[in-house]
């Protein structure tokens, strides 16, 4: 009898992909979570690039513009590069050996990384062109982390990409496109909570070490990446003994290693922190752990200019009243986090109380509505408040354009040199 049997292939012999499973893949990969963020990610950038294009040229300016230099032209990325700016882009080009000490005051994560683009490039890209990139890379790589992360707290689609859209409408979402460090801080901050919930201990560990090194408020990562570590362990005492629980402690060699970097650049390893002592500009900076009291001084500051006792100049609603009106919002956001999600949310919530700590400890509130971009319990806290209650969905969505408008209107005062945080 004949065999009509197919030969079997040998062990080694690789089935070619066939056409069409290839495309398949291929198609599979640009419907991903990094593909479609990818082009979230550049047409955001697209639109802040077209809006100060287009409005920048015919609005007043003032001292945020340089004078002279990078920043003080006319181009396609000037607009980036506004007050601190010029801080981090002193140091992507001479480090920290120059006189003026309120830039060591800023950390060198960003600048390093901003000074490597250009070394990859054999100095064919500018100063500009490589802080968008890596605040372009950034930022898609920031989006990602928090879609994935939401899939944790949320069923579905929907819901996630909200929370991306409300980190993308913060009032303060500009400064991810623009030559500071809270692209970078926030990618980092985000893939490590991203790693603890997923109980990668090490790759949580190796991307909180860089987040240290990026600014001190890195604390408060930590500090939620462990309570995740120890959720996952039941709350058990216990289940504290483990390796994994060193990674904590070592995640400060980044710190460590800024100040042993600082100890060779200026004499001083306490560089950083001694930055703004002295300095006339920067004398609101004091520290004073007293948080109650520094609360209370800001919320009267607060309360007398929302109810026409005094003047609402731009100083006073840049660094006194839209700052304290983001610390109330993180304050609900995280009581409301731990009610609703219970055990769950105890992470997140303790983050944004801690965060609220940390970020008054300076006498002042300055730029606080800047520094709470990375606070992602509040882009949660949002998006569940809709999900929990599908009435009042549509709210979400009011918030969310009510915040993009915000956003817009701090954009075109930075661009402009404006004093915005």
């Amino acid at each position: 009898m004949t065999s009509t049997a197919v030969p079997s292939r040998a062990a080694d012999q690789v089935e070619p992909e066939r056409p069409e499973a290839a495309r398949a893949s291929r198609w599979a990969w640009l419907n991903g979570d990094y593909a479609r963020v990818f082009a979230v990610v550049v047409a955001w950038n697209v639109v802040l690039i077209a809006v100060a294009y287009l409005f920048a040229p015919s609005s007043p300016v003032d001292e945020g513009i340089p004078k002279t230099g990078i920043g003080s032209t006319m181009s396609l990325l000037a607009h980036t590069y506004r007050w601190d700016a010029g801080n981090y882009g002193q140091i992507a080009v001479h480090a920290y050996v120059g006189d003026y000490a309120p830039t060591r005051a800023f950390y060198p994560v960003f600048p390093i990384l901003v000074w490597l683009v250009q070394t990859i490039s054999f100095g064919t890209l500018g100063l500009l062109v490589a802080g968008f990139l890596v605040n372009l890379v950034a930022t898609w790589l920031a989006a990602v982390a928090l879609l994935k992360i939401a899939r944790h707290f949320f069923d579905g689609e929907r819901a996630p990409w909200l929370v991306v859209a409300a980190f993308l409408t913060a009032p303060a979402a500009f400064f991810l496109h623009s030559f500071y460090s809270e692209a970078v801080f926030c990618a980092l901050g985000f893939w490590a909570y991203l790693f603890a919930l997923r109980r990668q201990w090490l790759w949580m560990g190796l991307t909180l070490v860089p987040l240290t090194a990026s600014r001190i408020t890195a604390a408060v990562f930590v500090g939620l990446c462990f309570l995740e570590f120890w959720r996952s362990k039941d709350w058990k005492l216990r289940g504290l003994l483990s390796w994994n629980l060193l990674w904590f402690p070592a995640a400060f060699a980044g710190l460590a290693a800024v100040m042993v970097y600082m100890k060779v650049q200026t004499g001083d390893a306490f560089a950083s922190f001694n930055a703004l002592k002295g300095v006339r500009e920067w004398s609101y900076h004091k520290f004073n752990p007293n948080i109650f009291e520094t609360l209370w001084n800001e919320a009267k500051i607060t309360g007398h200019a929302l109810l026409g006792d005094t003047r609402m100049d731009a100083w006073t609603l840049m660094s006194h009243v839209l700052p304290m009106i983001g610390l109330t919002l993180l304050f609900v956001s995280s009581v409301y986090v731990l009610v609703a999600l219970r055990a769950k949310g105890v992470p997140l919530a303790l983050f944004g109380f801690a965060s609220i700590v940390m970020l008054t400890m300076n006498s002042n509130v300055v730029s606080v509505h800047r520094y709470l971009l990375p606070c992602l319990v509040m882009y949660v806290a949002l998006v569940l408040f809709g999900e929990r209650r599908p009435q009042l969905r549509g709210a979400v969505h009011v918030v969310l354009y009510a915040n993009a408008l915000v956003c817009g209107m701090i954009y075109l005062r930075f661009i402009t040199g404006f004093w915005s945080g």
